[in-house]
C-alpha cells in the first residue's frame, strides 16, 4: 500500500511537469520518473544551468521507445527539474509543502516551476480525500534516495 501511494504521490507532483491540452496519462508520468536518462540528467545538475522543457518534444520523448536514453534531452531535463523541486519539499502532517517561492530560485522556467505548483496542490487535494477513507494511511518522504535515483 505505501509503495501505491509513494508511487501516485510522484505521478501526481510530477504532473505538471508534462501537462499538455490534452491531459497525460498517469504511465506516461511514471515515465519521466522511471525512465533512465544515462547520465544527463546528473551532468545538468553539476552545471547547475537554467532549464526550460518543451513540453511538445517531452511528451514525444517518453512515446517514442526506438530512442535509446541518451537521445532523450527533454526527459533529462523534466527528470533535473524534478530534482530541484523536490529538494525543497517535505511533507508537513498530510500535506506535501514547497519552500520555494520563486522559480528563478532553482533555475527554471517560471511556465514549469508554475504546473510543479499546481500538480503539488492538486496531489495535496487528493491526499485530503484518501485520507478521508483511510485514516492510517501513511505517506512517504521525500528521501534522499529518491532524490538520487532521479540522477541516473
Amino acid at each position: 500500500m505505501k509503495r501505491t501511494i509513494y508511487l501516485w504521490l510522484v505521478c501526481t507532483l510530477a504532473f505538471a511537469c508534462v501537462k499538455s491540452e490534452d491531459g497525460m496519462s498517469q504511465e506516461k508520468l511514471e515515465a519521466i520518473r522511471a525512465t533512465k536518462t544515462g547520465g544527463e540528467t546528473k551532468r545538468l545538475m553539476m552545471k547547475n544551468e537554467y532549464i526550460d522543457v518543451d513540453l511538445e518534444k517531452l511528451n514525444k520523448e517518453i512515446n517514442d521507445h526506438s530512442k535509446t536514453k541518451y537521445q532523450k534531452p527533454e526527459l533529462a531535463k523534466a527528470r533535473a527539474v524534478l530534482y530541484r523541486f523536490y529538494n525543497h519539499v517535505r511533507l508537513e502532517g498530510d500535506q506535501y509543502v514547497c519552500s520555494l517561492k520563486s522559480a528563478d530560485e532553482i533555475n527554471i522556467s517560471d511556465k514549469f516551476f508554475k504546473y510543479l505548483m499546481d500538480g503539488q496542490k492538486k496531489g495535496n487535494e487528493e491526499i485530503k480525500k484518501m485520507k478521508a477513507k483511510d485514516p492510517n494511511m501513511e505517506l512517504p518522504q521525500i528521501t534522499p534516495e529518491y532524490l538520487q535515483a532521479l540522477l541516473q
